[in-house]
């Protein structure tokens, strides 16, 4: 009886009887029966779906899921012939260029020095679409393949004795992942002729050690990181799994401990996870997201702080999602569809404004975790429309301004939050912006992590996202893919939100360290429901070059030569005009550069940049004007004079305004700006024959009408 796992399971339960009788007997053979008729045909261990739903489910991924299905399909077909290319939505790094395997497979492959591409190898990922591809379509080579690949890793990459990140295919985090990938291929395949009680064992002795290799390298930086919420996910799907192993109630109980104090630790009030990146926001989502699914399934009371995690991250989801239904490409971050993730709070928490937010019919992936009775408990959810529009993420320092819940609302993301670790960009002060169903300005992404990749540098810095700059400097220091030097930390911020207007402001303190400080502060006006008043201003004393980068998401663009305002040239689509109110002031330039809509990939887009050389206090200010599809008209943009309650006119550091006029109507719009910092009760503007009592205001007038709207 040389098999170890006869000493890691609890042969003392019932159910494993039968097995600890053929052992009495020295009979192992039978002993290995026994533990294969267990594992695939016990009901005491919910995990996914049902298996007499399989036909019903691969009928419906058919019907609703079509691209879904043939991805996983076509992803299954490359696996067949040992072709690795990783293009799910939410690999979290994704390739574009195969790589095949003649021989056999070597699991620390490197291809191009990438590691990401080895870690994402060793995930196994692509073992889920093997066992879907076999639901679907009960071809035997789907699973003889996936068996033969288990085999041959278990074989190749026997367990460290201690914890490491040297090697690639024992990174602590891939542990973790691997544990739900196995598990879930498992119950696609467990009934294949293939699928041997030799192997079932094999399998089981590894993920006891993927378990209790877990168990051993937890820290307080895994505390604080997506990677102690990713392994701690794996552990728990390791103690559901297989509650026949002797340490599988202490997992269970160390893995919920761990993940609840994750929960604390590392997700703001509001519901977005501190390393600013919705990326691995949702991939922790998905963790404490799968950890409830398996809890419901096998009548695990679900900890309340999970549950109302979930709640919080989903709501986070909805809110800052653009109206193409995407998230921002804040930080780490690729351009995904998040409606998936919204689908399946749904289901969970029953809540009608995730639904709102979410897909018509259940996605791909939805399908085979919950099964019918998920598509039941869907149907059976009313759909609401969420309580806010725009919304203030203060914990995190992110602002969602929206005109409404439609496919064509106007949409701009501002970030003014701190640094978020090695996930996080130079990306104070930012914004990405996006109307009538189209990003028109946007965050570059990340495209990879490699320090051997000159635009790894070049995405991360200030100048690629859309901010300002002092003299040409980084107000955040990039070190490397990992790490930074100096990091600038929000000053400063203020919101408000009303039916006319949204207002957010916010400074930095990346200029501090000057001999000549400068305090940079941005103010955004969103007139709603159409356009945006963007006003930066840089507090100093001496003379500086400042600078404003405006980065298009992938339109031509042009700028007129007599008045340097600039606007994309989409003929067939929606369109962005940026228009200046001082023009003067302005050196306007158009450059090159990159955006990455996903890991690996890029793509070439423009760039706008406005100087200005100038001496002491100094403010920009400019209409950011979205133009529907067909659409070329745009306002007229002009500065008005300011004076105090008495009529006295006031200095362009004390006070602003600056007039928009419709040509096509009688409307017309004033925004008044304050610059004094110290706010006085006395504080009463008069402009444009109109006294004001506030330090940012709106004035609107409509044949004849008029109304005022102090933000501030």
């Amino acid at each position: 009886m040389n098999n170890p796992l006869w000493s890691l399971l609890n042969l003392d339960a019932e159910a494993l009887q039968p097995i600890s009788d053929a052992l009495i007997k020295g009979d192992e053979r039978a002993a290995y029966s026994a533990l294969h008729r267990h594992y695939t045909s016990r009901d005491a261990v919910k995990l996914y779906f049902n298996e007499e739903e399989t036909a019903e489910l691969s009928a419906y991924v058919q019907k609703f899921c079509p691209e879904e299905t043939e991805l996983v399909l076509r992803t299954a077909n490359e696996v067949l012939e040992q072709t690795f290319v990783f293009q799910f939505p939410w690999d979290m790094e994704r390739t574009n260029v195969p790589v095949t395997f003649e021989g056999a497979i070597d699991w620390h492959h490197m291809p191009d020095h990438d590691v990401e591409w080895t870690y994402m190898l060793n995930r196994h990922r692509y073992w889920i679409a093997l066992g879907q591809a076999y639901a679907m379509t009960q071809n035997e080579q789907y699973a003889q393949v996936w068996c033969s690949q288990l085999e041959n890793w278990i074989d190749a990459n026997p367990v460290p004795e201690i914890p490491t990140r040297s090697n690639p295919a024992w990174r602590s985090i891939e542990a973790g992942i691997r544990c739900e990938n196995w598990i879930k291929s498992f119950q696609y395949m467990k009934h294949s002729p293939h699928f041997t009680a030799k192997l079932l064992a094999k399998m089981l002795v590894s993920l006891h050690e993927h378990a209790q290799y877990i168990v051993s390298d937890f820290n307080d930086w895994k505390r604080i990181s997506n990677w102690g919420v990713i392994e701690n996910h794996g552990l728990y799907m390791m103690s559901v799994f297989a509650p026949e192993m002797k340490l599988a109630a202490e997992w269970q109980r160390l893995s919920i401990e761990r993940l609840v104090e994750t929960t604390r630790l590392q997700v703001t009030k509001e519901g977005t996870h501190w390393e600013q990146s919705p990326m691995y926001h949702n991939e922790v989502l998905h963790c404490y997201v799968s950890m409830m699914t398996l809890s419901a399934q096998n009548g695990i009371k679900v900890h309340e702080a999970i549950s109302g995690t979930v709640h919080k991250m989903m709501k986070a989801n909805l809110y800052w999602a653009k109206p193409n239904h995407h998230q921002p490409m804040q930080g780490d971050s690729d351009d995904n569809d998040i409606r998936d993730y919204l689908t399946a709070g749904a289901i969970l928490l029953q809540d009608g404004a995730l639904k709102f937010g979410a897909y018509e019919h259940l996605d791909f992936d939805s399908v085979w975790n919950f099964g019918t009775e998920g598509m039941q408990k869907y149907r059976a959810v009313d759909i609401q429309q969420p309580e806010h529009l725009s919304f203030p993420f203060k914990q995190s320092g992110n602002y969602v301004m929206r005109s409404d819940w439609k496919e064509d609302a106007r949409y701009l993301y501002f970030h003014c939050g701190f640094l978020g670790g090695g996930h996080g960009h130079a990306d104070l002060l930012h914004f990405d912006l996006h109307a009538y169903g189209k990003d028109l300005l946007s965050d570059p992404g990340r495209y990879n992590y490699s320090d051997t990749e000159p635009l790894r540098r070049e995405l991360k810095q200030c100048s690629a996202h859309n901010t300002t700059m002092v003299d040409g400097i980084e107000f955040t220091e990039y070190i490397d893919t990992w790490s930074n030097g100096r990091v600038a930390k929000p000053t400063d911020v203020i919101w408000s939100s009303g039916p006319e207007a949204d207002y957010v402001e916010a400074g930095h303190t990346g200029y501090r360290h000057l001999a000549d400080r400068v305090d940079p502060l941005r103010r955004i006006i969103f007139v709603k429901p159409d356009y945006w008043v963007l006003v930066d201003s840089f507090d100093c004393k001496e003379e500086h070059e400042f600078t404003q980068h405006f980065h298009f998401a992938s339109d031509n663009v042009e700028i007129d030569p007599v008045d340097s305002s600039c606007r994309t040239l989409d003929e067939s689509g929606p369109n962005l005009c940026i228009i200046p109110a001082d023009p003067q002031q302005l050196e306007a330039s158009l450059e090159s550069g990159w955006i990455s809509y996903e890991y690996n990939r890029k793509q070439q887009k423009q760039s706008l940049v406005y100087k200005c050389r100038a001496r002491g206090f100094t403010s920009i200010i400019q209409v950011l004007y979205p133009q529907p599809s067909g659409k070329q008209d745009r306002p007229v943009v002009e500065r008005l004079p300011v004076a105090d309650y008495k009529g006295n006119l006031l200095s362009s550091s004390a006070a602003e305004a600056v007039r928009i006029r419709f040509s096509e109507t009688e409307m017309e719009h004033i925004v008044l700006i304050s610059h004094e910092r110290e706010e006085s009760p006395q504080t009463v503007f008069l402009v444009d024959g109109v006294r004001v009592f506030g330090q940012i205001s709106l004035i609107k007038r409509d044949g004849g009408e008029e109304t005022i709207t102090v933000m501030k």
